[in-house]
């Protein structure tokens, strides 16, 4: 038995999505931080922190992205998935809210997460 095609595609989009984040992050690239004098030690620790520990959870849900739902590895592996995109959201949501930034910048990081979290939870709801 295989996963559904929506959840196959979103763990292959998730790792090529967050590979080249992290290869950002970790180049600490001008594309994004076009003023790097902005950033703190600490906060250039903290970002290649992020994309160092990052890295690994990228890797293994594309590796053990055969098991289906339906098997206890794929089910912990979409569990972990739909938890982890959920809790970007909730924080996205939160940052959002608060006016920590705004969504003009980030709609494509919402978007992702936001699908990536819909084919989780469908797929773990059976579909």
């Amino acid at each position: 038995m295989l996963n559904p095609l929506h959840l196959q595609l979103s763990y292959i989009s998730f790792f090529f999505v967050h590979t080249f984040d992290c290869v950002l992050f970790l180049s600490l690239t001008h594309n994004l931080f076009p003023e790097r004098t902005i950033l703190t030690p600490a906060t250039q620790f903290f970002i290649f922190a992020n994309a160092t520990t990052l890295f690994p959870f990228v890797l293994l849900v594309f590796l053990l992205r055969r098991h289906p739902v339906s098997s206890d590895v794929g089910n912990k592996v979409a569990w972990t998935f739909t938890l982890f995109h959920g809790g970007v959201l909730v924080l996205q949501g939160y940052q959002g809210l608060s006016g920590g930034w705004c969504f003009d910048q980030f709609w494509l990081s919402v978007g992702f997460h936001g699908v990536w979290f819909g084919s989780g939870a469908t797929a773990l709801a059976g579909y």
